[in-house]
């Protein structure tokens, strides 16, 4: 009997102590973690069928532009990746519109490459553009990746 116990100590000790109780093993995230990044963010009036840009790259544009594109580069992407632009208007003329959010763009990554360019655009809006800074927030699932600026003069 008291050999029993003895040996029933043992084993219950070696399983509290054990390693493989996962005492130190790190907790399973669920998600890989994201490689994903945006790059040669720019200003234009136009782009190719591969979203590269084909007029001036520009800072500034003149308020009776009829649209502006914002280029970018998106590397480490995967299918189930969702890229969004977020136009906003930060400051200038029209003070009571201020950091004001003018228009929000989706698309998903491409399924066959995980680094191409593309590219987002606004149409000048109904009132015209407003003079003052402007900005696109370039974003992957959420997470800002690149922030564009630009100016209507």
């Amino acid at each position: 009997m008291k050999l029993t116990t003895v040996l029933l100590s043992i084993i219950l000790i070696a399983v509290l102590f054990s390693p493989a109780c996962g005492a130190n093993k790190p907790a399973p995230t669920g998600s890989p973690p994201d490689k994903s990044t945006i790059t040669e963010g720019v200003m234009t009036t136009s782009v190719d069928n591969d979203s590269k840009p084909t007029s001036p790259v520009k800072t500034s544009f003149l308020i009776d532009t009829p649209a502006v594109y914002c280029s970018f580069k998106v590397n480490g992407v995967v299918p189930e990746d969702m890229i969004k632009a977020s136009w906003y208007y930060v400051t200038g003329e029209a003070k009571d519109h201020e950091n004001e959010l003018l228009n929000e763009t989706f698309t998903v990554a491409a399924s066959d490459v995980s680094s191409y360019y593309l590219a987002f655009y606004l149409d000048k809006p109904a009132g015209g553009w407003y003079k003052g800074s402007y900005k696109v927030a370039l974003s992957v699932n959420g997470v800002e990746k690149l922030s564009v600026p630009f100016s209507m003069e």
